[in-house]
């Protein structure tokens, strides 16, 4: 039998909460009113209600655009008010727009979403509270397990992007990101409102603690992420210094703390802590750093000038003509005073070679000739 369901209406539909997809004009209460209670209505004749029936029925009978009931109908799929089954297996929204789009007939039929009882939602309500879940006050059960079910497939997302994070550098939580996937898996595996609701009664006592481990996680890896892999990438350097990291009894504890921390499974509640330490150490080795670059300055220095008083000797022994003899000077002499604007060791010490380099080998020429 033909549905009367047309592939332009469903391949219009949106999956989401209605309050997302419609304006007030069309998502008003009589609209609502009269979807809601002509599936109350088959279910309670049939057990269940047919879509292309329910289309039609609150179609003709109120003058409404099929186009809009079949969107609200997904909209209330979407909420957890309703469940969509085919061949006797409960289907998501999307899944069945999918099957609509294939064959239009397709005998997608609805079913109420099951309420559990009131004392086990009370009990899911309070350990909601109990992680200060803004929905926590929720009466309306379909509005709450949705709410809940929206928190979890967040986490699970996160989780799934945290963990492939902490695949490509030395980041802790990955045990805790595991425990969480798991759990996320376990109460997403069926997403009607009876379901998530009765999971979640069965997962009362880890709720709160689950949370907490979400929160602390979360935290980690959208705020102090940064600061992590600044640290983990830093140490390798302090130990280049330790020798005189370690003179000062303050500085040596703090690295020997820091690096307790960097190398904990669980350093999460000693991130303030590691910031005050890495500062501590970080000062130290950067002072450091700085001696040996002053250092190195002063020896690149000396050693132009112990060349340049070298190959002024050689030249004039060699009767070297001041003109040609003072440009590979003045190189040398020039090159000296841009010592102090280099950065780091390395290019101070490459400068030096190879402006020796250069003034030798030019001297070397005059001389030969």
């Amino acid at each position: 039998m033909e549905s009367g369901l047309k592939k332009k209406w469903i391949r219009e539909i949106e999956i989401g909460p209605r309050q997302i997809l419609f304006g007030l004009e069309m998502d008003d209460a009589r609209l609502t009113d009269l979807v809601l209670s002509c599936v109350t209505q088959q279910c309670a004749m049939h057990g269940q209600a047919e879509l292309s029936e329910i289309i039609t029925a609150v179609s003709t009978r109120n003058s409404l655009p099929a186009p809009e009931i079949l969107q609200m109908v997904f909209g209330f799929v979407h909420e957890l008010k309703f469940c969509f089954y085919l061949d006797g297996r409960q289907i998501p929204a999307l899944e069945a727009k999918q099957k609509l789009m294939a064959a239009p007939d397709a005998q997608i039929r609805i079913v109420l979403n099951k309420k559990v009882p009131a004392a086990t939602f009370k009990a899911v309500q309070q350990a909601f509270q109990q992680t200060g879940a803004a929905f926590a006050d929720y009466e309306d059960q379909h509005a709450f397990a949705f709410a809940a079910l929206q928190m979890f497939l967040q986490w699970h997302h996160d989780v799934t992007t945290f963990y492939a994070r902490a695949q490509t550098g030395e980041c802790p939580g990955r045990d805790q990101m595991k425990m969480l996937l798991a759990f996320t898996n376990r109460l997403l595996h069926n997403q009607t409102a009876h379901a998530v609701l009765t999971d979640c009664f069965k997962q009362l006592e880890h709720l709160p603690v689950v949370a907490r481990t979400f929160q602390t996680i979360h935290t980690f890896y959208t705020k102090d992420i940064g600061f992590w892999d600044q640290l983990v990438q830093t140490m390798p350097q302090f130990e280049e210094n330790l020798p005189q990291i370690n003179e000062n009894p303050d500085t040596a504890a703090a690295n020997s703390l820091l690096a307790d921390i960097v190398s904990s499974p669980d350093p999460f509640d000693q991130i303030k802590t590691a910031r005050d330490l890495f500062h501590t150490v970080n000062t130290c080795h950067k002072q450091i750093e700085f001696q040996k670059l002053e250092n190195c300055r002063r020896q690149a220095e000396e050693k132009i000038d112990a060349v340049i008083t070298k190959l002024t000797a050689d030249m004039a022994a060699h009767n070297i003509d001041p003109d040609l003899r003072n440009p590979v000077l003045l190189h040398l002499r020039q090159t000296r005073q841009k010592f102090s604007l280099l950065p780091d060791i390395q290019q101070v010490n490459q400068l030096c070679r190879d402006a020796v380099d250069l003034a030798t080998d030019q001297a070397e020429e005059l001389m030969d000739t």
